[in-house]
């Protein structure tokens, strides 16, 4: 299994996977997160848009600044998404 990564700036294509926000890091303690929290990463390439949704359906527009707060799941990607949450 490779090394769990945060996201970076303008990948070479889409990106939908699951994503955890670090505890303690500052999107954390944004959103009042006192426990490990996971959401769902997507990049759109078409629109360069890094975004991190919720289950109760909110969401978070990331920042490059905010980048390091989120490690993402890679490896089952948009499979384990859809068996996840849809």
């Amino acid at each position: 299994m490779p090394k769990p990564k945060s996201p970076v700036e303008r990948p070479a294509k889409d990106i939908e996977c699951i994503a955890l926000v670090k505890p303690g890091s500052a999107l954390a303690r944004h959103w009042n997160f006192i426990k490990p929290t996971f959401g769902i990463y997507e990049y759109r390439k078409a629109f360069d848009t890094h975004d991190l949704r919720f289950g109760d359906g909110s969401s978070q527009r990331l920042t490059p600044a905010q980048f390091r707060d989120v490690i993402l799941l890679k490896d089952d990607g948009a499979e384990l998404v859809g068996r996840l949450f849809d």
